[in-house]
């Protein structure tokens, strides 16, 4: 039987938000807060649909200046909820499809759909057949006033279709062609002058720095390999010869971000044919390691990326394009600082460069059977076949001095979820684990192999503790014991998680440092109990300063950390997203980078902050939609000077701040978008 309920806005309540019927769309208008429409509760026609569809489906057009995300959350009679969340592109008709599949919280970022941007679900699961209500809305946003028109909204199981585009967005070089800014270039030719003439600039590196990067004044051992060491109550890391280096670091350093293109080939003016002389800028997005984590067998395998930023290299230098690319990004590397190439940049580049580098091991060990989102079935023979495996290509980095250390993972998506259970999630959907069979040896010798115990401490009525093999769902809202047990299951879960390729890891490649996991939350104290395992512990920090997140985990914990990614962003240059933490205009971004790393510099703990990233993204998404505004170069490599200028200014006091010499420095206040 095929689904298809229309919704009626009018039925909703609006919650700051109004809204306006016009012919047969609704206008839903209001200022910068979150505006929403809460459909509650259920119908027995509207419960009788929900169940049935596959999915909501929204057509609508946001009548704004910049990105804005629409939402729908979802919530069940006791109020636990999920939500999914969609980026749309402004003045742009788009089709917002959010597929009740979803409602498990197994995805923390689902597969993209033509004309829509990032899709986020955060969130513990629902059951479907519990939902109540729904609420649909548009997120805080930038602007005093917003409108977003909309046209349908139903629930349906049919198949999909999604609209055409009226009219291009993106001209030949990549850049948005609705808008007007500063240093946006008109044409191929004034792409070949501009690059030709920075290729011959001459930009020297700051003086008083050796052959890494470190700091000349300030001598530590030398162990002819990167090292940390703890000095009058501050934590270093020491290069090679043994002088104190601060990584300041940039993540992704290559020739241009491959975009998404599948689906929105009608916006762009023009592509180059990929089997001719800009097949350099194309890749397959099964070969993309940032597209194979989250997407591998959702799209076709012969899905092209596109990088214009790469094409634009091509234009301007011809088949001479890699070298001088590699010249000149040297060049400005060292010249505004930098002494660290972060994560996924250009291998070749790093090896040319003789720069100190970092990695992220390739394909973190999984298993047949994944408790939760990434994470694996953790007790299993096949985990720790994996990690024998996964930490075997440390082999090949063995005896390179400029390897300052590996990252294990980045952001497991099972970290997002704050107070995360992962022992209920074994009971829940472990069944035939081995996890789940450590779960109960756990429960059996805690409680003394005595099953009355566990039944009346988790007010239970098991028959024995086989019984939990049978599943048991939201077992830790049962009592405080189920609670506590559960969570120090989970610690050892966590435990294991990051102890066995750390192990293995450190067999491979005993001089270099293990640098953690990159954890973008620190929702459980398994995250820092992990810890002990690595040599630098690693966040990832989007703050307008780290200070706070600096001195928490400096609280809990006496070692070396380093800030794994940050950044800042702006809309006066050409791209709708100004990132996560955004600022008004170019030379701010200078002054608010200035800040956060001077000020994590200061921090006894800190040993290094790398920013994300090097190219600024496509402006219709990454491999996942992400279309941010933060880059030190623009799709065209143009840099973007006055921030620049901060980057070297705080990267030139950087050492004297570390020592406590200096005073880090203010700057405008930033505010999360």
């Amino acid at each position: 039987m095929k689904v298809k309920k229309r919704l009626c806005p009018e039925k909703a309540a609006p919650t700051g938000c109004r809204l306006q019927k016009e012919n047969e769309a609704f206008a839903v208008c209001g200022g910068r807060g979150e505006m929403s429409l809460i459909f509650a509760p259920f119908d027995t026609e509207m419960t009788q649909a929900f169940r049935q569809a596959d999915a909501l489906v929204i057509d609508l057009t946001p009548r704004v200046s910049a990105c804005e995300a629409i939402f729908v959350r979802f919530a069940e009679e006791d109020g636990r909820t999920l939500e999914m969340n969609t980026m749309l592109f402004p003045g742009q008709k788009a089709r917002a499809v959010f597929r009740l599949k979803w409602l498990d919280g197994s995805l923390l970022f689902p597969p993209l759909n033509p004309g829509t941007l990032k899709t986020c679900v955060s969130g513990q699961g629902l059951e479907k057949d519990r939902v109540v209500s729904m609420t649909v809305g548009f997120l805080p946003g930038r602007q005093d006033e917003r409108r977003f028109d909309m046209t349908d909204i139903f629930l349906t199981d049919e198949e999909i279709e999604f609209p055409k585009a009226a009219e291009t967005t993106v001209d030949a070089l990549g850049q948005w062609k609705q808008k007007d800014w500063p240093g946006k270039l008109s044409s191929a030719a004034a792409l070949k002058e501009f690059l030709q003439t920075e290729w011959k600039k001459e930009q020297p590196p700051l003086p008083g720095r050796n052959r890494f990067g470190g700091c000349t004044e300030r001598q530590l051992e030398a162990t002819g390999f990167f090292h940390v060491q703890k000095e009058d109550g501050r934590w270093y890391l020491a290069d090679p010869d043994g002088c104190v280096f601060y990584s300041s670091g940039v993540f992704g350093v290559t020739p241009g971000e491959a975009g998404w293109i599948r689906g929105v080939e009608d916006q762009m003016d023009e592509l180059p044919d990929p089997k001719g002389p800009f097949a350099p800028a194309y890749e397959l997005a099964e070969e993309n390691e940032l597209y194979r984590r989250k997407f591998t067998g959702m799209f076709p395998k012969d899905t092209l990326l596109y990088a214009p930023a790469t094409a634009n290299l091509i234009r301007a230098f011809g088949e001479e394009w890699y070298g001088r690319w590699c010249e000149m990004t040297a060049r400005r590397l060292r010249a505004w600082g930098i002494n660290t190439l972060s994560m996924f940049s250009d291998p070749e580049f790093i090896r040319r460069s003789k720069m100190p580098y970092v990695i992220m091991l390739k394909g973190y060990p999984a298993t047949r059977r994944m408790i939760y989102r990434d994470f694996p079935d953790v007790y299993a023979e096949e985990y720790e076949e994996g990690c024998r495996r996964f930490a075997a290509q440390l082999t090949a980095y063995r005896d390179d001095p400029l390897l300052i250390g590996y990252f294990l993972n980045n952001e497991p998506a099972w970290g997002f979820v704050e107070g995360i259970s992962l022992a209920e999630r074994v009971l829940e959907n472990g069944q035939g684990t081995a996890t789940l069979e450590a779960l109960i040896a756990f429960l059996r010798e805690r409680y003394a192999d005595d099953l009355s115990a566990l039944n009346r401490a988790w007010r239970l009525e098991l028959s024995d503790f086989e019984t939990l093999k049978k599943g048991l769902f939201r077992a830790a809202e049962r009592s405080p014991e189920a609670r506590r047990d559960l969570d120090d299951f989970t610690n050892q879960m966590i435990d294991r998680y990051a102890g066995l390729p750390a192990q293995y890891a450190r067999k491979a490649a005993p001089r270099h440092l293990n640098l953690g996991m990159r954890f973008a939350h620190v929702n459980h104290p398994g995250m820092l109990r992990a810890a002990r395992h690595f040599d630098v512990f690693s966040l990832n920090c989007y703050a307008a300063d780290p200070t706070e997140a600096l001195l928490a985990v400096q609280k809990a914990l006496d070692m070396p950390v380093l800030i794994g990614e940050f950044h800042f962003g702006a809309l006066d240059a050409g791209l709708p997203a100004p990132s996560l933490f955004h600022v008004k205009d170019q030379q701010a971004r200078g002054e608010a980078y200035a800040r956060y790393l001077t000020r994590a510099a200061a921090q006894p703990c800190s040993v290094g902050a790398h920013y994300f990233a090097y190219n600024d993204q496509p402006l219709w998404g990454r491999y996942d939609g992400e279309n941010y505004q933060f880059g030190f170069v623009d799709v065209c490599n143009r840099p973007y000077v006055p921030f620049g200028e901060g980057v070297s200014r705080a990267n030139e006091a950087i050492y004297r701040v570390k020592e406590g010499l200096l005073p880090p420095e203010g700057g405008e206040t930033v505010r999360e978008s």
